[in-house]
């Protein structure tokens, strides 16, 4: 998709000083937006447009976490975090950037992080659940 951003920085065409890793089918660039108490948060992403995590073919899901989990240890030794936060979002409400990315955040003592809705409560225990199918 030639107006996605993150193609165009996947494909070498922009940005090109802000990757930080690259094979030929992941790359990893710093989030534009930085926690002040989690400084080296990281995105993980497909060069190739891919929308849903569920779209992503296996051998790809495979290489981004392989790297994702690559990022967990390089940013415990460069910014000396305790650990990371892993999230990917897929389709959520309010999503600008429809390009599969997983966010890798360095995690430290009191760092006092919170997800973006500090306020959520507890499911009920009656809330029905489902069982996750299988590809």
């Amino acid at each position: 998709m030639s107006d996605c951003v993150f193609c165009r920085i996947g494909r070498g065409e922009i940005d090109e000083d802000v990757v930080a890793y690259r094979s030929e089918n992941v790359f990893v660039v710093p989030a534009l937006k930085q926690r002040q108490n989690n400084p080296g948060h990281a995105l993980v992403l497909p060069v190739s447009h891919v929308t849903g995590l569920h779209d992503v073919p296996a051998d790809l899901l495979h290489q981004i976490f392989e790297v994702t989990a690559r990022v967990t240890s390089a940013v415990k030794d460069a910014y000396g975090a305790v650990g990371s936060t892993v999230t990917q979002n897929n389709h959520i409400p309010g999503q600008v950037l429809h390009h599969v990315h997983v966010h890798v955040v360095p995690r430290f003592e009191d760092d006092g992080f919170r997800m973006p809705d500090p306020d959520l409560s507890e499911a009920p225990w009656n809330v029905p659940r489902t069982s996750c199918r299988t590809a």
